[in-house]
């Protein structure tokens, strides 16, 4: 058994610690990323709807704001009149699910984020010292995939790292609009971004597109989902610790007071359960329309070496972020454990 604090001490015991970090989700869960893209892109190689908007695609951008998914695929940038429209709902970059969430996806990621650090007991209940260290350690986890984010899908120092492995691996923008007699050649071939070539009416043409749909997607869903997990995990712990407690009636009752204080560090709160519980709710619709998303993704857009490259690029992120703190006691100590 792990030692129990008897002097009242607000930190957590080695029993708690121990349960909560062998409760986190162990490294196959994270097969539900090649798992899903594996069958999108079946779905999309034997489906004669998926086919047929491959061939025909419109106007390839899905998120302009995602730095290198302006591309359906590297050999589709074929001009198509507006009446050339795409057969799926979900291959269109108007749908709404893509217009008021993807496009904005990571402002919905961070207010759930936001929802389990403000409502969740595990930071709402627990003794102030260890409250404050979740939370700041959880703000980190939370700046850690955040600066992925960024520097992969917006800026790394100037042009972001898919649109510099674009540029790298042969990619330029190359003027699509209609000659104009008398009108001079565009100069479109010295843009470096995917946005800004979209902005000025070309087409991101001949690189290696990382689809950036598929890293934020996994990387959003990865960082909910063990967030979540950690967030509950003390709550288990507790009930756990709930019931062994009853049975040790021979303990004092100062002793019995500590453990309570201590160990179980988040008692039940009847006045905040449903908040608790709609916030939870909140979380996981972020987390499930996410994944949604991501198979729309991998049944519509992208060949499958550029999904590839986006789900490795997400997967190193939350294996430092979740995986090597399990092993790496200073990197540990610096970013925790969700739940510890």
């Amino acid at each position: 058994m792990g030692s129990r604090p008897r002097n009242g001490s607000p930190s957590y015991s080695t029993s708690t610690s121990t349960t909560s970090y062998y409760s986190q989700p162990p490294a196959l869960v994270l097969l539900v990323y090649p798992f899903t893209l594996l069958l999108g892109s079946l779905y999309a190689a034997i489906s004669p709807t998926a086919r047929a908007n491959h061939n025909a695609a419109a106007d390839p951008a899905l998120a302009p704001t995602i730095a290198s998914d302006i591309n359906l695929h590297s050999h589709s940038h074929t001009y198509h009149s507006t009446t050339s429209s795409p057969v799926n709902y979900f291959a269109r970059k108007d749908n709404i699910f893509n217009v008021y969430f993807v496009k904005v996806g990571w402002l919905w990621t961070t207010l759930a984020f936001l929802a389990l650090l403000l409502t969740q007991p595990a930071y709402t209940n627990a003794a102030p010292p260890l409250r404050a260290k979740r939370t700041v350690q959880a703000v980190l986890r939370y700046a850690v995939v955040t600066v992925s984010w960024i520097l992969t899908t917006q800026w790394f120092f100037g042009p972001a790292i898919i649109d510099r492995s674009f540029v790298i691996t042969g990619g330029r923008c190359e003027d699509v609009r209609p000659r104009v007699p008398g009108h001079p050649v565009s100069e479109l071939g010295a843009i470096f971004t995917a946005a800004a070539c979209k902005a000025a009416g070309g087409a991101w043409r001949g690189g290696h597109d990382v689809s950036g749909h598929v890293f934020m997607l996994v990387l959003a869903t990865a960082f909910l989902a063990f967030e979540t997990w950690g967030a509950v995990a003390p709550e288990i712990a507790a009930a756990g610790e709930g019931g062994k407690e009853k049975q040790e009636d021979s303990d004092s009752d100062s002793d019995s007071g500590s453990t309570r204080s201590s160990v179980v560090d988040v008692p039940d709160d009847n006045n905040d359960g449903g908040l608790k519980i709609w916030a939870r709710r909140f979380v996981w619709a972020v987390t499930g329309l996410s994944w949604w998303m991501l198979f729309m993704t991998a049944i519509w857009f992208h060949t499958w070496l550029e999904k590839v490259s986006g789900l490795l690029i997400a997967l190193v992120t939350v294996y430092i972020t979740y995986f090597l703190p399990r092993t790496l006691i200073p990197w540990r100590d610096i970013i925790g454990v969700p739940g510890v």
